[in-house]
């Protein structure tokens, strides 16, 4: 009988004084160096090896294994292969948690951005012009009938608070958007009765008109409209300030440009159309009387 690690003669007691008793299960793996070389030497279904350890040192010893019968050499383990694989895995890993983070930061930023409306609401808000409106619910259908208005073919032009809706609601018209410039008008009228006769009634306080010219005092409505006599601002002349010969009031309004004309009232004393050059640069200046 001969021993299947190192083909030598096996004695009655079947054991190989070099190899040691056989194992029928596992025909692959350390088994004693038949050439006592070294410690242990790799089998391979029962076929020796070039592969040896003394101890957990592994090496390659050919010139044993060549020694023994059914050798096999096995292909030489590279340090590099485990090392990139190491490699690769660590990176892969780096790779994933980083593109985890990605994700969790896009999906985060989803779930904080605000929507259209509130951040509609929020600008008006920041730019202090909120108050324009009577309810967050007129703010909106507001600004979505600027921007149905813009799809029409209306122009590009508007208060603040439009321009804001543009930039939300419809950014294809925020570019070259005209801001209307909205300024407060200065105006006087003034009252004057040289003649004495008795247009004026005055005390040491104040003054308005009197017998045919009474209907001019500190309630005298101030309307200004369009040239579609839409009423744009309304106002009072306010306390009048003189004597019997003048009488002098002061008052003033908002006028926001973009109209073809401005139309200025006061009471039923006649009309007095401005364009917005006009009104902005050298207000109101009205007199009436002898």
């Amino acid at each position: 009988m001969t021993c299947p690690y190192c083909g030598g003669e096996v004695g009655d007691t079947g054991i190989c004084p070099r190899c040691g008793p056989p194992d029928g299960t596992a025909m692959t793996g350390w088994r004693p160096d038949p050439t006592a070389r070294h410690e242990g030497r790799y089998y391979v279904a029962g076929r020796p090896t070039d592969r040896v350890r003394d101890g957990k040192k592994q090496a390659g010893d050919p010139d044993g294994g060549r020694l023994l019968p059914g050798y096999v050499a096995l292909p030489a383990r590279s340090r590099t292969s485990i090392r990139s694989t190491w490699l690769a895995t660590g990176a892969a890993t780096v790779v994933i948690v980083l593109l985890g983070a990605v994700l969790w930061g896009l999906l985060l930023h989803r779930h904080r951005q605000p929507t259209p409306d509130a951040e509609y609401l929020s600008a008006l808000k920041n730019a202090g012009v909120e108050g324009q409106f009577t309810s967050d619910a007129n703010a909106l259908a507001h600004g979505r009938q600027v921007c149905r208005q813009l799809d029409e073919g209306g122009p590009q032009q508007g208060p603040a608070a439009d321009k804001i809706a543009v930039d939300v609601f419809c950014r294809e018209f925020s570019k070259g958007f005209h801001i209307l410039e909205t300024v407060t008008v200065s105006g006087t009228f003034v009252l004057t009765d040289a003649a004495g006769f008795g247009a004026i009634a005055a005390d040491d306080a104040s003054c308005s008109g009197a017998n045919g010219y009474s209907d001019i005092g500190p309630h005298t409505q101030v309307t200004v409209t369009n040239g579609k006599r839409e009423i744009l601002a309304t106002t009072a002349l306010g306390q009048g300030h003189g004597d019997s010969a003048t009488c002098t009031f002061t008052f003033g309004f908002p006028i926001t440009e973009g109209q073809d004309r401005y139309v200025v009232s006061v009471g039923h004393r006649g009309e007095f159309s401005y364009t917005f050059a006009q009104l902005q640069n050298n207000g109101i200046a009205i007199q009436l009387g002898h």
